[in-house]
């Protein structure tokens, strides 16, 4: 049995960590006691700010990680970034739009189910014709 899986493209990823790595390091400067200038006022609102920063910044990484499509010969499973998983079978999916390398899969409302390509998803084109040899119509 063949499964795939795509992950989402997140435009915002490599931000997000960054924003990760600063609100960690902030939240360590303020729970050490190590002398720091230019912070705000009440001292207490430093480590809170960085705390809050930090949880958000953790908790949509890994929504990011999270979504995606997986694709097998029964069907497939959507998880989008919010929301709870679908399961769907290859009759609710319209068509497969090509465009270069990019690749869009849209559902039978039109409504556009996810995008991936070839530099970030693994064996894109074998998805791809998967996808046809379930019936998925293909356009370019």
């Amino acid at each position: 049995m063949k499964t795939y899986k795509i992950q989402a493209n997140f435009p915002l990823t490599i931000p997000l960590v960054f924003l990760t790595v600063i609100s960690a390091a902030w939240l360590v400067l303020n729970v050490l006691p190590i002398p720091v200038e230019g912070q705000l006022e009440p001292a207490w609102l430093n480590p809170l700010l960085a705390a809050v920063l930090l949880l958000v910044s953790v908790l949509l990484l890994y929504k990011t990680n999270r979504s995606g499509l997986v694709l097998d010969d029964n069907g497939l499973v959507y998880t989008p970034f919010f929301g709870a998983r679908r399961s769907l079978s290859y009759g609710d999916l319209a068509k497969i739009s090509t465009g270069g390398k990019s690749y869009c899969l849209y559902t039978t409302d039109g409504k556009r189910l996810i995008q991936f390509d070839d530099t970030y998803t693994k064996d894109a084109s074998q998805i791809v014709a998967f996808l046809k040899e379930k019936g998925v119509r293909s356009e370019f």
